[in-house]
């Protein structure tokens, strides 16, 4: 029974975050601007619904937050910008290898991806190149911030996964974020960027963000990983670039070559595979 609980929020967390892309790119804003706002309104809404959250006893377990919002933070402002360099199916798919990220990073903490969902993964990255290569016209910044957030976000999601044991889960999801709100916040002092006066519409898109795919979003996946491996869950998160491909056809136009559907599909299978195992 929990395994399909676990299955049912994954499914809603990867569908939450594939609005992201489209959310960030009708908001027009700065991606680090956008990623501050998007933190900032989670800490509020978290604050808000979960009023027990405590500091933890042993001072030394902050280390794991910290570090997680860093990277969290890192992976937001490089990605989100990438979005206006490339197109959202050539970066969504490029930031989606945070799992080959994490699954290198897991091997640091002990765990032992099985054979099966090194396949798995393995069918989904050909998959994620593959698509990559389905928009000629994204350039080689756009890629580069992409990739910088997969790495990045391959570490945050490795680190949720090892502090099980350490920290309670509201208390690492509001320490995590409110570090990488900061982050975000000191990269957009840093290339001056105006963090104010926008437009209504800009403000709609980051409560959104916050709303969709952050507390549904990340916030669901920062639970699974408490009781699933970090291959798997990443794995399932290539779905994002699925889902926000089909989301940028429907709602910007941004339309890609057939065979593109077809590693997608491949992408898919990947994770069917690595879900199994």
């Amino acid at each position: 029974m929990q395994k399909i609980r676990l299955i049912l929020a994954l499914i809603v967390a990867v569908t939450a975050i594939s609005s992201a892309s489209i959310l960030i790119v009708l908001a027009n804003a700065p991606g680090p601007v956008t990623a501050f706002w998007r933190l900032a309104f989670s800490v509020f809404l978290i604050l808000i619904l979960n009023r027990s959250i405590a500091l933890p006893d042993d001072v030394y377990a902050i280390k794991y937050p910290l570090i997680a919002g860093v990277a969290l933070g890192i992976h937001f402002a490089s990605w989100m910008q990438s979005l206006f360099y490339a197109s959202i199916a050539v970066s969504t798919t490029i930031v989606c290898m945070d799992s080959l990220f994490s699954g290198l990073f897991s091997t640091m903490f002990g765990e032992k991806p099985r054979i099966g969902q090194i396949l798995g993964v393995a069918i989904a990255l050909m998959g994620v190149y593959m698509l990559s290569g389905a928009d000629p016209t994204s350039s080689p910044l756009g890629v580069m911030l992409a990739l910088i957030g997969a790495a990045a976000g391959g570490l945050y999601f490795t680190i949720g996964r090892i502090v099980r044991n350490k920290l309670d889960f509201g208390t690492y999801v509001t320490l995590t974020y409110a570090f990488a709100t900061i982050v975000t916040l000191i990269i957009s002092l840093i290339y001056g960027y105006k963090l104010i006066s926008y437009p209504a519409k800009t403000w709609i898109c980051f409560i959104l963000l916050a709303i969709i795919p952050m507390i549904l979003g990340h916030t669901l996946l920062n639970y699974v990983l408490r009781h699933m491996e970090v291959l798997p869950v990443t794995a399932s998160v290539i779905g994002e670039s699925v889902g926000a491909t089909i989301l940028a056809y429907l709602i910007l136009g941004q339309a890609l070559q057939p065979i593109a559907y077809l590693y997608m599909l491949l992408i898919l299978i990947g994770i069917a595979v690595t879900l199994k195992s």
